[in-house]
C-alpha cells in the first residue's frame, strides 16, 4: 500500500520493499543497457567493469549521504544541489528509503563559447537502509541550500514515547474516594 504525505517532495510511504526493489532493478537495467552499448562501440571484450562504471556515471548520480542517529531519531542528509524539492521522490519503508530525482542541465545564456561544462542531465538515485525500523508516519523531508534532510523517529522510540504518555496519563488520573 502507498500513502502520500504532506510535503513538497513526492513522499511515498510503502508497506514493503517491492517498489524500491522494482525502481532499483529498472535503474540497473538502464545501466546494463548502456554498458552493453559501450562494449559494442569498442568492439572487443575485456573492459566490462570499465563499461559498467562509465554507464553508471552516465545514467545516475549517487549523491553523498550521511545517516545519523540521535535522541531516538534517524537523520539522513544528502547533497542534491540543483534539484528542486518538488522534483524529488522519496520512497520509504520501515527499513529503508530511496531518493530519486531527475536533474536536467540547461544553459540559461546561449551566448558565449563554452570551454568547460561538467554538468549533465542525470537521474539522482540513492538508497539508504536504517539499522533499526523507523516510524514511517514520522517522516519529514526538507531541502535547504542543496542539502536534503530526511528525519524519522525510530519505531522503538515511538512505542516508548507512546508508552510513557500512557503511564503519565494513568498517574495523572484523579483517584476515587472510597466510601467509609
Amino acid at each position: 500500500m502507498k500513502r502520500a504525505t504532506k510535503s513538497e517532495a513526492k513522499l511515498v510511504v510503502l508497506d514493503n520493499d517491492d517498489l524500491i526493489s522494482s525502481e532499483t532493478q529498472q535503474v540497473q537495467e538502464m545501466i546494463r543497457g548502456r554498458a552493453y552499448e559501450l562494449s559494442q562501440q569498442r568492439g572487443h571484450s575485456g573492459r566490462e567493469v570499465d563499461d559498467w562504471l562509465t554507464a553508471e556515471s552516465e545514467v545516475i548520480s549517487v549523491p553523498p549521504a550521511e545517516l545519523i542517529e540521535k535522541n531516538g531519531t534517524f537523520q539522513v542528509t544528502l547533497a542534491i544541489l540543483g534539484i528542486p524539492l518538488r522534483d524529488v521522490r522519496v520512497l520509504a519503508t520501515a527499513g529503508q528509503i530511496l531518493v530519486r530525482g531527475d536533474y536536467q542541465h540547461r544553459r540559461e545564456d546561449e551566448e558565449g563559447t563554452v570551454h568547460l561544462c561538467d554538468f549533465k542531465s542525470v537521474t539522482l538515485f540513492r538508497s539508504v537502509r536504517f539499522p533499526e525500523p523507523i516510524d514511517v508516519n514520522s517522516l519529514e523531508v526538507d531541502l535547504k541550500n542543496g542539502i536534503l534532510r530526511i528525519t524519522a523517529a525510530k519505531a522503538s522510540a515511538q512505542h516508548a514515547a507512546a508508552g510513557a504518555k500512557r503511564t503519565t496519563a494513568r498517574k495523572a488520573a484523579p483517584k476515587k474516594k472510597r466510601a467509609s
